[in-house]
């Protein structure tokens, strides 16, 4: 079942640059403010870049889901999406729009753009189906959304669905589309996959079966910490973090008391067959098993993978997580990698290379060996509202994340606070305990047209419990993730705007 939104793509204009990034005098990006003044509640927003064109779009959520787009490299943004529903959004960009093929649909034809790339965003939907998933997907840059209710289900409901595209090169009717999520009752990771662009999707897919010792380690307390595909392969990664049987003793951990102190990764060839009988199978391996003292739920172990610039031939995968190896309040930045599909990996190191507290990591991978981050820091080891500890946002960046000691280079992404207090990370959770969950749960990172990083992130600035919007940001330091790109392009929408 599919229903059609269309929303004017200029429906409103969004912000302009409010603040450059300087170092040594010399500016090396921008921010600018994405969701609405009037809307104080955004959070959780999910960037992506059409690298064909240059078009920037961030999803967030903020009472429903929203989306907005830049067509100048992200120095201003106009909302084109918004529904009601319940959020939890992830945003992609999948292959080239076939205009033909998309007037024979039927019942009506979907408005299609020729020359543009179908764009993808998944949230966790209010109606027709509650706690199950929409995924909503344009062919003509935003202005009119088909909505297919039947995508990711599952009888137990579904919490934190993540999204990935494998684009097609020939159409994005081909495109391979990919939901990740655990459900609310036994908490098992699942997929759910389409082999024909978001329209049908077959069953979901119990990850950790295949690994008796996975499934036993994940059930009934798993937090899903994102999907990637591989770019030249196809090859499909899930990744999850978890506690273990003796601290699970006490049951499902919905709650998150426990140390969930195991990261597994699931790899899959992709999906298999079509239509409703879309599935994948999948080989699960352990990332990294700390001591049960540490904790890597800060709240997201997350995953990217490289481009090897070679049809066919499988990239690296990286895995970064916080946790606190150090000591008890000290939650550093950790990063590990994959060159055999996710079957071994490193030994994790540290990425910071600054004292505090570090939460809400987050990664995209490049050409070979280069990996750019994200994350929250607080100069604070035990930040408090009573503290008024205060946050900014991270980048960094590592140009050999293979080598046995890969060197990371870190910049502030905005000199600005952009969160005052602490930061409860037990999700729905946190309204039990009366912790701070203002920002809610997690950040985001891509890689934009011409190699740089575009940032999303909520931002509350300086005031305890003040309203919240999405503020996007475009890094230049740092060497370009892609060293096929035209780094001129860098920030920057089409026709080098």
């Amino acid at each position: 079942m599919r229903r059609r939104l269309s929303l004017a793509a200029g429906a409103l204009i969004v912000g302009i640059a409010l603040a450059s990034i300087a170092s040594a005098g010399t500016t090396t990006g921008f921010t600018t403010q994405v969701s609405p003044s009037a809307e104080t509640n955004a959070t959780e927003p999910s960037v992506a870049v059409d690298r064909s064109d240059g078009t920037v779009y961030v999803a967030w959520q903020a009472s429903g889901s929203h989306v907005a787009r830049s067509d100048n490299g992200g120095r201003s943004f106009s909302e084109v999406f918004s529904q009601s529903d319940i959020g939890d959004v992830d945003i992609r960009v999948g292959g080239p729009v076939d205009c033909t093929a998309d007037a024979a649909h039927l019942p009506t034809a979907i408005s299609c753009t020729p020359g543009t790339h179908r764009v993808y965003l998944s949230s966790i939907e209010e109606t027709p189906l509650p706690l199950q998933t929409h995924l909503a997907y344009s062919d003509d840059r935003g202005a009119n959304w088909t909505v297919n209710n039947l995508a990711a289900l599952n009888p137990s409901f579904i919490d934190r669905p993540w999204l990935a595209v494998y684009p097609s090169t020939v159409s994005a009717n081909q495109d391979k589309v990919y939901i990740a999520y655990h459900d609310f009752t036994i908490s098992q990771i699942s997929v759910a996959a389409s082999s024909d662009g978001g329209q049908t999707f077959g069953p979901s897919i119990d990850v950790e079966t295949n690994n008796p010792a996975a499934a036993t380690q994940s059930f009934c307390n798993t937090i899903p910490s994102g999907i990637e595909v591989d770019p030249e392969t196809g090859e499909v990664y899930v990744q999850w973090i978890t506690a273990d049987p003796v601290q699970n003793a006490q049951g499902c951990d919905e709650t998150q008391n426990q140390n969930f102190h195991q990261v597994f990764i699931g790899h899959s060839a992709g999906a298999m067959g079509t239509g409703a009988a879309t599935a994948t199978t999948w080989d699960v391996h352990t990332v990294f098993d700390g001591p049960d003292s540490t904790n890597t739920d800060k709240i997201f172990a997350t995953l990217g993978v490289d481009d090897s610039g070679v049809p066919g031939t499988s990239g690296n995968v990286y895995s970064v997580f916080p946790d606190n190896l150090a000591g008890p309040d000290q939650f550093d930045i950790w990063f590990t990698h994959s060159s055999d599909n996710g079957a071994t990996w490193r030994a994790p190191v540290k990425v910071n290379n600054d004292g505090g507290t570090h939460f809400f990591p987050w990664i995209a991978g490049g050409s070979t060996g280069r990996v750019d981050f994200i994350w929250l820091r607080s100069p604070d080891y035990t930040p408090s509202d009573t503290e008024l500890s205060p946050w900014y946002v991270t980048f960094a960046q590592t140009i050999n994340g293979t080598a046995a000691s890969p060197k990371f280079q870190q910049t502030s992404a905005s000199s600005n606070v952009m969160h005052v207090g602490g930061i409860c990370t037990n999700g729905i959770f946190c309204t039990v305990t009366s912790g701070n969950r203002d920002l809610a749960d997690s950040i985001s990172i891509a890689i934009d047209k011409g190699g740089s990083a575009a940032l999303a992130w909520t931002d509350q600035g300086n005031v305890l419990h003040g309203p919240t919007h999405i503020t996007y940001g475009c890094l230049t330091a740092g060497q370009t993730a892609d060293v096929r790109a035209n780094q001129g392009n860098s920030c920057k929408g089409p026709a080098n705007k």
